[in-house]
């Protein structure tokens, strides 16, 4: 991988919270940067991603295809109250 591709990624803040979920912007940031092989020196999934995805009953490469279907954070905020409500259910 090209050092440049890296150079200029780094995820959200690790307390910033979007669709009222904790974490979700940063791994939403992480598998963004692992489909565009720019991920870097992150590690995707690392142990905090891989403790969210349980808690929301997804694996990393569902999560990762919600992603690469989403535009934006808007949809991936719509996507993830649409599995959590059909975790419910």
């Amino acid at each position: 991988m090209d050092e440049n591709q890296t150079l200029d990624f780094k995820p959200r803040a690790r307390g910033l919270i979007i669709g009222s979920t904790p974490w979700l912007a940063r791994i939403t940031d992480k598998a963004r940067a692992h489909l565009a092989n720019r991920v870097g020196e992150y590690i995707y999934p690392c142990p905090a991603d891989q403790r969210f995805l349980q808690e929301m009953q997804l694996s990393a490469e569902e999560f990762t295809a919600l992603v690469a279907s989403c535009p934006d954070d808007d949809a991936v905020i719509a996507g993830m109250k649409a599995h959590l409500a059909g975790r419910s259910a």
